[in-house]
C-alpha cells in the first residue's frame, strides 16, 4: 500500500512539475514552438517518402535542423521519414504522416523559429475508448479490439510524451510555448452508435483536457474531418457532423473539411479508400499548417491603439482589455471624423463571428454614416453564464470607452442567438440603448417574458417569411416588449433563417433615424 501511494505521488509530482514549468515558459519570447499531433492511422501516416520529388526533399532537409519530431515517446529527431516494414498494403520502407509538410510549411513561413513536433498515434483506436481523457475500462472494452488497445490510455501517454520533451527543453535551457494541436482521428468512433453520437462532446472534452493540462486556454486545435464510409450505417456522417459542431462552438479551433466523393480529389487516398496516400498526406500537412496560420491571425490582435487607428471606410480589429481576451471589429464609415459623434451599432453573431455579421450590415452602416461593431467569440452553446457575462461586460466596456459615438444613440443588433444576446444585454447593462435590430431571433422563450427590458427602445424584429421558429415567437415577444414601453416594428424578407438583405437593414436604420 505504501509503495502504491509513493508511486502515485511521484506521478502527480511529475505532471504538476511539467505544467508548472510550462506555465513559466509560455510567457517568454519563445523560440521553440511545440506542435502537438494526435490521432489514429491517418495521423500515423501512409505516405511514401521515396515518391517525393527531389526539390521537396531538399526543402525538408533544409529545415530539418530546426524542426524535430518525437513520435510515440521516442527521442526527438530531425524532421524526416520514419521506418516502415514493407507489407502487401504498403510496400515501401520510408513512411511519413502529416507532420512532414506541416513542419515544413510552418518552418518556411517562420524562418527564425525552431519547431518541436510531438506526435502520438495508434491505428484502429477510438476517442470513445483509448483516446478518452476520462478513460474507462468499460468503454475501452466496448469499442477497442484486442487486449492491447483495450488497455491503451493514449491521452495519458501523449501527456507523458509532452512532459518528457518539455523536461528535455528545460534541461537545455530552451525557451518554448505550445503552438497548437493537430487532430486526425474518428473512423473507429463510427463503429458504434454510442461512440458516433457522443463524438462531439467527447471531442470538446479532449480539447478542454489538453488546454487545462498545460494551462493554455487559447490553444489552437485543428481537426481533420474524416470522410471514409466506415462503421455502422450513417456512423461516419454522425462523426463528421460532430466534428463540425465541436469546432463551430470553439473560437480557437478549425476544421479541415473533406469531401465524401470517393474520387478523393481533395485529399487522395490509397486503394483501401481509408488511408491517405503520399499526395493526400502532403496536402493534409499543408492544410493543418494553414489552419494554424488562420487561427493565429485571428488571435494576433492588439489593444486599442487610439483614435488614429480608426480609418474612414476601413475595419479595425481590437482586443478588449480584460481577462477574457475579447475581440471586436470596428467599421468606421467613409464619412467618419473625430469631431463628429455618430450613432453606433454593436452586433453579435450566433457563431461568434463578428466580422461575418459586420460585413452583412456594413453597406447600410456606410449609407447612413454609422459606426458598426461586430463582436467575436460570444456564441451559441456557451454554458458558463458567469463567463459569458464577463465576456460581454469586458467587450462592451472597451467599445464604449474607446470608440467615439453618440451616447444617446447606442444600438444593439444580432442574428438568431446573437439577437437573444442583444435582448439580454438590454436587461442588465447600465447604459441606455436607443434600439435593437433583431434578425431571426427571439427573447428566449417563456422564461424571458418577466424580465425587465429597457423602456423606450425602438425594436426592429426582422424575420424571413420562411423562418418558422422566429415567427412563432414574433407576436408573443412583441407583447412583452410593448409591456416594457418599447416601440416595436416588424420587417420581413422572402428568405428563411438568415440575416435580411441590406435593403431591409437600410429601412430599419431609416426608421431609427426618423424617430
Amino acid at each position: 500500500m505504501k509503495i502504491t501511494k509513493f508511486i502515485v505521488l511521484i506521478v502527480v509530482l511529475f505532471l504538476v512539475g511539467c505544467k508548472s514549468k510550462l506555465q513559466k515558459a509560455i510567457h517568454l519570447n519563445s523560440k521553440v514552438q511545440i506542435v502537438l499531433l494526435a490521432g489514429q492511422s491517418n495521423m500515423a501516416g501512409a505516405g511514401n517518402y521515396d515518391k517525393l520529388d527531389e526539390r521537396l526533399v531538399k526543402r525538408i532537409e533544409k529545415v530539418s535542423n530546426r524542426v524535430s519530431l518525437s513520435f510515440n515517446g521516442a527521442p526527438a529527431k530531425p524532421l524526416s521519414f520514419y521506418s516502415n516494414k514493407p507489407s502487401e498494403k504498403y510496400n515501401f520502407t520510408k513512411r511519413f504522416g502529416p507532420e512532414l509538410l506541416l513542419g515544413l510549411t510552418l518552418a518556411e513561413k517562420n524562418p527564425s523559429n525552431e519547431y518541436l513536433l510531438i506526435k502520438r498515434s495508434q491505428g484502429g483506436t477510438a476517442l470513445y475508448g483509448a483516446w478518452n481523457p476520462k478513460w474507462s475500462a468499460e468503454k475501452a472494452k466496448e469499442i477497442e479490439k484486442g487486449d492491447k488497445k483495450q488497455n491503451l490510455k493514449l491521452y495519458s501517454l501523449h501527456v507523458e510524451d509532452i512532459c518528457n520533451n518539455i523536461d528535455s527543453l528545460n534541461s537545455n535551457h530552451k525557451e518554448y510555448k505550445i503552438f497548437g494541436l493537430a487532430w486526425m482521428q474518428g473512423e473507429n468512433d463510427a463503429l458504434l452508435e454510442a461512440s458516433a453520437k457522443s463524438y462531439r462532446n467527447n471531442l470538446k472534452s479532449l480539447i478542454k483536457a489538453y488546454r487545462t493540462e498545460f494551462n493554455v486556454p487559447e490553444l489552437p486545435f485543428v481537426v481533420g474531418q474524416i470522410n471514409s464510409r466506415y462503421g455502422i450505417e450513417g456512423g461516419a456522417e454522425i462523426v463528421r457532423k460532430g466534428m463540425a459542431n465541436a469546432v463551430y462552438q470553439d473560437y480557437y479551433a478549425a476544421l479541415i473539411k473533406t469531401s465524401t466523393d470517393t474520387s478523393w480529389v481533395d485529399f487522395p487516398k490509397h486503394s483501401d479508400n481509408v488511408h491517405y496516400n503520399t499526395e493526400g498526406q502532403k496536402r493534409l500537412g499543408v492544410a493543418f499548417a494553414n489552419s494554424f496560420f488562420e487561427i493565429q491571425k485571428k488571435l494576433d490582435v492588439k489593444l486599442f491603439q487610439g483614435l488614429k487607428s480608426l480609418k474612414p471606410g476601413s475595419i479595425t480589429r481590437v482586443k478588449a482589455l480584460g481577462e477574457t481576451n475579447m475581440i471586436y471589429n470596428v467599421y468606421t464609415p467613409t464619412t467618419y471624423t473625430k469631431s463628429k459623434l455618430s450613432p453606433i451599432i454593436i452586433a453579435f453573431s450566433p457563431a461568434g463571428n463578428g466580422t461575418g455579421i459586420l460585413n452583412q450590415m456594413k453597406e447600410s452602416a456606410e449609407k447612413f454614416g454609422w459606426i458598426l461593431v461586430g463582436c467575436d467569440k460570444l456564441k451559441n452553446g456557451m454554458k458558463d453564464v458567469a463567463l459569458e457575462e464577463k465576456m460581454e461586460d469586458e467587450v462592451m466596456n472597451d467599445i464604449l470607452k474607446n470608440i467615439p459615438h453618440d451616447s444617446n444613440r447606442i444600438y444593439l443588433a444580432g442574428f438568431s442567438g446573437g439577437a437573444m444576446r442583444a435582448y439580454g444585454l438590454a436587461t442588465r447593462r447600465p447604459e441606455k440603448y436607443a434600439g435593437i435590430v433583431a434578425y431571426g431571433g427571439w427573447l428566449g422563450g417563456k422564461d424571458y417574458r418577466d424580465k425587465q427590458y429597457q423602456e423606450g427602445m425602438f425594436v426592429a424584429i426582422i424575420n424571413g417569411e420562411k423562418d418558422k421558429g422566429a415567427n412563432n415567437w414574433k407576436d408573443i415577444d412583441t407583447k412583452t416588449l410593448l409591456k416594457n414601453n418599447c416601440i416595436v416594428k416588424h420587417f420581413s424578407h422572402s428568405g428563411g433563417h438568415k440575416i435580411a438583405p441590406s435593403k431591409i437593414t437600410s429601412e430599419v436604420l431609416s426608421w431609427f433615424n426618423n424617430k
